[in-house]
């Protein structure tokens, strides 16, 4: 199983509906790109670390499907793209188990 965590934290000039745009959009993984199993998208709470990033986490089978998730086009023409507007940063990480 493979977890990808990804975090983003927003340009200043990101309005409050892009954000929530892109918080559909994200959460619509789930059903456009095949292999996911579970996926958790919303804002930072805070509560340690910074308040307001889009935090995601998904779930993939394996490496394999990861690899196919990562060049799918919703992710690698769409999100990508739209994520170069609105996100000033981003961290994104892996982990087998």
């Amino acid at each position: 199983m493979v977890r990808h965590i990804f975090i983003g934290k927003f340009k200043e000039n990101v309005s409050d509906e892009m954000k929530q745009k892109e918080l559909v959009d994200l959460r619509a993984i789930k059903e456009k790109i095949p292999g996911v199993i579970d996926l958790h998208a919303d804002f930072s709470t805070g509560w340690f670390g910074e308040k307001g990033q889009m935090t995601m986490i998904v779930d993939l089978p394996s490496a394999e499907d990861f690899q196919k998730y990562v060049v799918h086009p919703y992710h690698a023409d769409y999100l990508v793209s739209q994520g170069k507007e609105i996100f000033e940063s981003y961290n994104a990480a892996q982990i087998e188990f």
